[in-house]
This record gives structure tokens, C-alpha cells and sequence, in this order.
């Protein structure tokens, strides 16, 4: 990689979004296996507190 190419902004080729979506998507079945389906609630009640 050339110096110029490393000051270049990135660009977005539009399968980031799918990416993102299934890593989050994982995330939330992790937090459903260890915290039960209602995991929603629980976390927000824990940062209500």
C-alpha cells in the first residue's frame, strides 16, 4: 500500500450493510441464549438503574 492510497477516505461498496446486519444478528442471539428471550428488556432496565 502507497502513502497515497492510505490518505484516501474509504469507499462504501454497499455489502457492508449485509455484513454488519448478520454480525449483529449474531450478537443478538448470543445475548438471547445467555439472557433469555426478553433480553431487550433486561438490558434496558439495567442501564435505567
Amino acid at each position: 500500500m502507497t502513502t497515497t492510497q492510505r490518505k484516501q477516505a474509504p469507499k462504501w461498496l454497499g455489502w457492508e450493510s449485509a455484513q454488519r446486519k448478520r454480525y449483529l444478528r449474531s450478537v443478538e442471539q448470543d445475548l438471547a441464549t445467555e439472557l433469555g428471550p426478553d433480553w431487550r428488556d433486561k438490558i434496558a432496565e439495567s442501564t435505567e438503574s
